[in-house]
């Protein structure tokens, strides 16, 4: 039995947000671009007011994306990203599943306190000239919301595709469920 590369077959059903984009380059630049937005994410530390309106006291945040393979997660370190990068480069993948947990720490007096983090499932599914991200929030207390997060990987993601200037996403619509 051959495992689906970047596909979790326990994909949640129940979806918490959806975004619809319409994109310009090839189905295999995004894809890999995507994977360069979260692999970077991995290594940033953001305040929470980098994300969402509602001000917080010295609240900072990271993120730590795997990418699926099966029923598992890899975490999306350089090895993954590389593996990835030549996969997608060869062909483009009809979807690509993530687990995202946003770690939130209060910062005081220079200690790094851990609060309770939220774990979401992402799903970035690809059509002619059109992707889909379905959201699914597993657990956690969600001080950011699924909009808010939905709008922060994409913003990444189009800084990513400007930076090898590409044409940026066009978001359609987008929505919490």
């Amino acid at each position: 039995m051959q495992t689906l590369l970047a596909q979790y077959e326990n994909f949640p059903e129940t979806i918490h947000g959806v975004a619809r984009f319409a994109y310009r380059s090839s189905i295999r630049k995004v894809e890999q671009t995507i994977f360069c937005a979260l692999h970077q994410l991995n290594m940033e530390t953001h305040s929470l007011n980098d994300i969402t309106p509602f001000p917080s006291s010295k609240c900072e945040i990271s993120f730590e994306f795997g990418v699926a393979e099966g029923v598992t997660f890899n975490y999306l370190g350089s090895e993954e990203l590389e593996k990835f990068q030549k996969t997608t480069g060869q062909k483009a993948l009809p979807m690509l599943d993530f687990f995202c947990v946003v770690r939130y720490h209060i910062v005081r007096e220079e200690k790094r306190i851990p609060l309770k983090f939220d774990y979401n499932f992402l799903r970035f599914i690809f059509y002619e000239n059109e992707m889909e991200l379905r959201v699914s929030h597993e657990r956690g207390t969600q001080r950011i919301s699924t909009e808010e997060l939905i709008a922060f990987i994409t913003k990444r993601i189009n800084e990513e595709l400007l930076r090898k200037q590409l044409k940026p996403l066009d978001l359609k619509y987008s929505r919490a469920l």
